[in-house]
């Protein structure tokens, strides 16, 4: 190692001498003195060894100037003083005259405390910083027992190291959870935790103060009930009638979650893609006596210095000092020092002190972290000082801030503007990296689009970095590198051309007469999107109904549409909802809609169902109502009313596969956006990104950067988007809001 370090003497900084892959021999089993038997070692990072052979040289021989210690490590002088600066900045060696008055010496930081007359046991502080390393990211079973060795987690990819084969679509998992909730548990920082943490954080807190509207608020629930923001606020003023009301309203609300008398838990409903959000109180949570959650505190984060405490409890910083003074005396915790420049106190437990002082190979493991992680968040400051401040992911090799990463969600692609990562540490950082980027497909992001590597761009750097890159999926393309898909724009009038001639509404492919246009479209709202797919318009829809049996109901985007039978069959299966399910529905009228279900099942006539229960029109309508919004009952041709019964030969999966896909194929082009607004809002985002997949897979569709000018991820159909080459340009005419392609163009026009 040091021979190849003297030939880097261009090199002022060690971390960017790569020698990953580099190994040497040492002979194991000999013969006198020739060796029989050889053992391959791999060269170890420099950065480790200079840094381990400086304190160990000044640990055992004592101060020693920058010339000494040219002379003993085989390392160029600029090297071995820039790794001097470090360690000082660090606070583990300082600088000095002790044995002579000539030349500046270097000397541990903990032997000049007790040569300059210091008092006190000294832990080491990267000793301590090792300490909260390993109880931070101790590796669990389950989510579960990582909430009870933390405080709290705010993001997925705080838990990607600290759970076993975690993946962030466990988060979501999570989320809905009825043991886990959500609130500001540390002040204003809102994160994720278990009931079971609950009693703890609320004896770190005083006793709450509530004014009289917070308390209206407050007696609204009883017990562990759930109540939404809709029920809370139901019986107040809405807030077009009184803004001023409703921001006070909102105010108590906050001040209630901020005090952590109210926490939120989420619940998904069938047939809608939002969760929602439940509030609930902690009258029923007993909060545990202040010095017991200290303790606990303690015992999760420790060690810890009392000033940091203080960012923990909302309690008087005298009753802090107090309880603390009364753990240290009983023995329940113990006092450290440890140097940072100055002497520092740290509160630790017993048990934690005697691991201070065990010498333990340190952990070197690579991992990308966020600002808000439990631990990075306990460094932040000594972390900016290195990496400066901004928003970046921080990039750590055990304790050590390396490297960052700047790195931003933007729609549903990943845009990697930097990477600051020395050389010594690629390889490693890939695979931590790559594992980093395959969690993101939980989110449905699959694409990561890269511009630099440490400030220059990424078509210039070394073959050697660029073949890393490759190894974990990026690709050239332009002057960046793309993972997961392709940038092959074209004009977007193109794309549009292609879509218009599909659908019938290009002068090229219109069709010669209504019913031929209606039988190529699967459902239509109005004579508006008929018109333009035909060249000559005769009979308006009303009229044809009849001649093509069609029924009127409501389509999965909620809109009242014509369709055949067959059609809204389908589409009730989709929706896969129980009557019991279906809002409106009670037990006072859950008798009613079932008789009502039975009955439109082999009459249509409306009449004769009023007068068999004697109900007025009104009271008839308002019974239906869910039934129709929800697609159980649809009106025929003849203005009657017919049940609908859902397809039983097929599986439901198989059958949302398939609409999905006869959707997809009617579009050269779409994004996840513009699927999502076409489908409606029966499907989840993970349903319509699976199907995408498998066509994906498949080799009939194709993913990237697909329309110019256009900063999303489309899926697009190849060979389609080459025909509009090949297409007329599109003559002018308006597209209706009633027209089926209008949910494309919504976040477009």
């Amino acid at each position: 190692l040091g021979k190849i370090m003297l030939q880097s003497n261009e090199l002022e900084n060690i971390r960017d001498v790569n020698v990953q892959g580099l190994s040497y021999e040492i002979g194991v089993e000999f013969d006198g003195y020739e060796v029989k038997k050889w053992k391959k070692k791999s060269i170890t990072d420099p950065y480790e060894a200079i840094r381990f052979k400086i304190c160990e040289l000044l640990g055992s021989e004592g101060p020693k100037t920058l010339e000494d210690l040219g002379e003993r490590l085989p390392f160029q002088n600029a090297q071995i003083e820039a790794i001097l600066h470090e360690l000082e900045v660090r606070n583990i060696i300082s600088v000095g005259f002790y044995l002579q008055t000539e030349e500046a010496e270097f000397i541990l930081r903990v032997d000049e405390h007790k040569i300059t007359g210091g008092k006190g046991d000294i832990v080491s502080y990267r000793a301590l910083q090792n300490l909260i390393l390993d109880k931070s990211f101790k590796v669990h079973d389950n989510p579960y027992k990582a909430f009870s060795s933390h405080i709290m987690f705010q993001k997925p990819q705080e838990m990607l190291e600290r759970v076993s084969d975690f993946r962030f679509a466990d988060w979501k998992d999570l989320q809905i959870d009825t043991d886990v909730i959500r609130g500001r548990l540390l002040h204003n920082r809102v994160g994720f935790t278990t009931l079971e943490n609950l009693p703890m954080l609320l004896g770190l807190r005083p006793e709450p103060f509530m004014n009289e509207l917070e308390e209206e608020l407050y007696e609204k629930f009883k017990g562990d009930e759930l109540l939404t923001r809709i029920e809370l606020f139901s019986e107040y003023p809405k807030q077009s009638e009184d803004k001023a009301f409703h921001r006070q309203l909102r105010n108590s609300l906050h001040n209630l979650e901020r005090n952590l008398l109210l926490v939120s838990q989420f619940e998904e409903v069938p047939g809608r893609k939002r969760r929602i959000t439940l509030y609930r109180t902690t009258e029923s949570i007993k909060p545990l006596p202040f010095k017991e959650s200290l303790l606990e505190l303690i015992r999760r984060i420790g060690p810890i210095k009392p000033h940091t405490l203080r960012l923990y409890t909302t309690r008087a910083v005298e009753e802090l000092v107090d309880t603390l003074k009364e753990l240290e005396s009983s023995g329940q915790i113990s006092k450290v020092i440890a140097l940072q420049p100055e002497p520092t106190e740290f509160y630790c437990l017993p048990l934690d002190k005697k691991l201070l002082n065990t010498h333990k190979r340190e952990d070197r493991k690579i991992r990308v972290l966020t600002q808000s992680d439990p631990f990075c968040s306990r460094f932040i400051w000594e972390v900016r000082n290195i990496l400066k401040s901004g928003w970046y992911l921080p990039v750590f090799k055990g304790t050590d801030a390396i490297g960052k990463i700047l790195m931003f969600k933007i729609n549903d692609y990943l845009e990697i503007k930097d990477m600051q990562i020395p050389y010594s540490y690629l390889e490693d950082f890939m695979d931590s990296f790559e594992i980093y980027l395959d969690n993101y497909r939980d989110q449905l992001v699959d694409i990561a689009l890269l511009s630099n590597f440490n400030g220059e761009p990424i078509i210039d750097v070394d073959e050697i970095v660029r073949e890393q890159f490759e190894r974990i999926g990026f690709n050239v393309s332009g002057n960046r590198m793309i993972r997961g898909g392709v940038i092959s724009p074209i004009p977007r009038e193109k794309v549009e051309r292609v879509l218009f001639h599909n659908h019938n509404l290009h002068q090229d492919s219109r069709l010669p007469n209504e019913s031929s246009a209606l039988e190529s479209i699967l459902e239509v709202r109005d004579d508006f999107a008929l018109r333009g797919r035909c060249e000559m318009y005769r009979v308006d829809l009303k009229s044809m109904a009849a001649s093509q049996r069609l029924h009127t109901g409501i389509n999965l985007r909620n809109h009242n549409s014509y369709a055949p039978l067959n059609y809204f069959q389908k589409l009730l299966t989709i929706r896969d909802l129980n009557v019991e399910e279906l809002d409106g529905v009670t037990d006072e009228n859950i008798d009613s809609l079932y008789e009502a279900l039975d009955f439109f099942n082999t009459n249509s006539n409306p009449k004769l169902f009023m007068d068999r229960n004697d109900m007025k029109r009104s009271e008839f309508r308002k019974l239906i109502r869910p039934l129709i919004r929800n697609g159980y009952i649809i009106q025929d041709y003849r203005e009657g009313f017919k049940t609908v019964n859902k397809l039983t030969e097929i599986e439901l999966w198989e059958l949302k596969k398939k609409f999905l896909t006869e959707l997809l194929a009617q579009f050269p082009a779409i994004t996840l956006k513009q699927f999502s607004k076409l489908a409606g809002p029966t499907f989840k985002p993970e349903e319509l990104k699976s199907v995408l997949l498998d066509l994906e897979d498949n080799e009939s569709l194709i993913k990237g950067f697909l329309i110019n000018d256009l900063n999303e991820v489309c899926w697009g159909r190849k060979d389609d988007l080459e025909k509009g080459d090949n297409l007329a340009p599109m003559r002018d005419f308006v597209l209706p809001p009633s027209d089926p392609l209008n949910p494309y163009f919504t976040d477009i026009c």
